[in-house]
């Protein structure tokens, strides 16, 4: 039932966000060559189906390795921080770091180094998404309960297997809390990325168009990308649930009240 109302107010939301953007074409009597309706929108992305879903290929490619090297990264480096806490300092430091960097200024110099291409949207994907991913996953290693960490430390149990049995079902579920605002934070970086390198995806297309004078293709295009991002939202959810029902995500309160 409450998986039912969430959808339902979904939609009622996108109805009536596409009733007020109607309404305001009407009332400030706007041209389509400036803003098109939704329905013409609509029929633009229709028209276009199909350079818009390669392109939104293009698009998931960078953002899905972005995102997945993120992940190794910051799993590597909370790994280093729980089994060598001086470093947590110095690593934080530099994420946060990586994190303040303008990635209209980063992507060009990567652009440089690497070429024009696949590497710069996955490094900029990197940079947008591993500060967060680390934090999320060192509060998942922090949440296991003292009465684990003693027991371990009292039967000294190897960092290998304390990382399967502990560590790794506390940060699963802070892993994935992390992933709801990285997930979408990645399609950004790709189109972000494919803006300033002109790299063929969602991005480009949007450069494009606008360059074009198409407007109705750029309105279809910025549509993709809303659709990118909420589908990389949804895949996390569902990845939450499919997590939850085959007992990955453990409480560890739970354990440790035992």
């Amino acid at each position: 039932m409450t998986r039912s109302r969430g959808t339902l107010s979904i939609i009622g939301v996108l109805l009536l966000l596409l009733a007020a953007w109607q309404t305001y074409i009407w009332v400030s009597h706007v041209p389509s060559y400036v803003l098109p309706t939704p329905l013409q929108t609509a029929q633009a992305v229709a028209g276009n189906l199909s350079l818009l879903l390669e392109r939104s290929l293009v698009t998931l490619e960078g953002a899905v390795l972005g995102l997945g090297a993120s992940i190794v990264l910051a799993v590597s480096l909370a790994l280093i921080i729980v089994r060598w806490p001086l470093a947590e300092h110095v690593i934080l430091t530099y994420a946060l770091l990586i994190r303040t960097l303008p990635i209209v200024g980063v992507a060009p110099i990567v652009t440089l180094v690497t070429g024009r291409g696949l590497t710069t949207s996955v490094l900029c994907v990197l940079v947008i998404t591993v500060f967060s991913l680390l934090v999320s996953v060192i509060q998942g290693f922090e949440s296991v309960p003292a009465e684990i960490t003693e027991l371990g430390d009292l039967y000294a149990t190897p960092f290998r297997r304390r990382f399967r049995i502990a560590l790794l079902p506390g940060a699963t579920a802070s892993l994935l809390q992390g992933l709801r605002v990285a997930a979408p934070l990645a399609v950004l970086g790709a189109l972000l990325a494919e803006w300033l390198d002109g790299f063929n995806g969602i991005g480009s297309l949007m450069i494009s168009a606008n360059a074009d004078q198409e407007i109705q293709l750029l309105m279809a295009a910025c549509l993709t990308a809303v659709v990118l991002s909420l589908v990389a939202f949804a895949l996390v959810e569902l990845a939450t649930v499919i997590a939850a029902r085959h007992g990955h995500l453990v409480d560890q309160m739970a354990i440790g009240s035992r």
